[in-house]
């Protein structure tokens, strides 16, 4: 994976990785950062009224913090997260923030931000969806 991927290093990169993903849990997001940006996120998002909490994955080679946020179906999510990553970006002029892989939001309009999100937003209600497909029990045969 490249730098600013799941086995991101500071090593000098001028790449901040603020990747976002799908979540495990109906509705979410999920942030991927260095560990050390974490209070930092954790404030931006508070700050704009953004429900959260910082989940732990068990994987080899993962050294990204990730916080969970709940943005689908909350109205105004999608801006309010959008404006978290203007501030972040802004407190980090001179680095190339990515939200997605190979996707560098330095310098990107709000409106962009907003259409990256909303991708996501789609990937996450059809793997949302399927799921509830699959742990929904059979209909019960009215036969037997």
């Amino acid at each position: 994976m490249s730098g600013h991927g799941v086995n991101w290093h500071p090593n000098g990169s001028d790449e901040l990785p603020l990747l976002l993903t799908g979540g495990a849990e109906a509705g979410t997001f999920n942030l991927r950062f260095p560990p050390e940006y974490a209070s930092e996120i954790k404030q931006l998002l508070d700050e704009a009224g953004l429900e959260h909490s910082t989940a732990m994955e068990f994987s080899d080679g993962w050294n990204l913090a990730i916080e969970a946020v709940r943005v689908l179906g909350l109205p105004g999510g999608f801006l309010a997260l959008a404006s978290v990553y203007k501030t972040f970006i802004k407190r980090h002029d001179g680095k190339k923030v990515v939200i997605k892989d190979g996707t560098s939001v330095s310098g990107i309009s709000e409106k962009a931000i907003l259409k990256i999100i909303e991708e996501q937003a789609e990937r996450q209600r059809a793997y949302d969806a399927a799921v509830r497909a699959i742990s929904s029990p059979p209909p019960l045969n009215k036969e037997e």
